[in-house]
């Protein structure tokens, strides 16, 4: 009995220990109203991990770790701005010469919200850029800008009907 009464006083001797010390919590902030984080900025690279965020349609599903994306016939991309003054938007893209050999030249429209930006006539593969200065009109930084790029003559794979326009590089905007 007495071995009983020594281990009990052992154990609850044990169980001692000084009060932890107390910590006021953390201020608090509130969030700023009408503020979140945006999933997307004003420019993106197809080598980008997250250029996925950038794509609303027309872009085909590629190698992360590759440079460029194929697009379908009108691929449509959505950007976030802060400014909408004195923008300028560009697109680089590739005629590849494989789908060029079926298309021949080719035109580019480009639009933003459904509304027409300008068109472009390419007469050979290779790398192209496009470039426009943007009324302000058509921007705004209150929500996304979508920009589509529609090409007036696409290759369609014997093999599996996929319709091919370019290879997109990069697009964006930029002062």
């Amino acid at each position: 009995m007495f071995r009983l009464l020594i281990i009990a006083a052992l154990l609850c001797l044990g169980a001692c220990a000084p009060e932890p010390e107390w910590y006021a919590p953390p201020m608090q902030r509130a969030t700023l109203r009408g503020v979140e984080p945006r999933p997307v900025g004003s420019v993106v690279s197809m080598d980008s991990p997250l250029a996925d965020a950038y794509i609303v349609s027309g872009v085909l599903k590629g190698d992360p770790l590759s440079r460029w994306r194929w697009t379908s016939q009108r691929p449509e991309l959505r950007f976030y701005l802060t400014e909408t003054k004195g923008l300028k938007f560009f697109m680089d893209f590739v005629l590849a010469e494989a789908t060029f050999q079926f298309t021949g030249p080719v035109t580019v429209r480009f639009s933003i919200g459904g509304k027409p930006l300008g068109s472009a006539h390419y007469g050979k593969p290779g790398e192209q850029h496009y470039e426009v200065e943007v009324p302000g009109n058509l921007l705004t930084a209150s929500e996304p800008v979508k920009v589509a790029a529609e090409v007036d003559k696409v290759y369609v794979s014997p093999q599996d009907g996929a319709k091919l326009g370019f290879l997109l590089v990069r697009a964006g905007f930029e002062q």
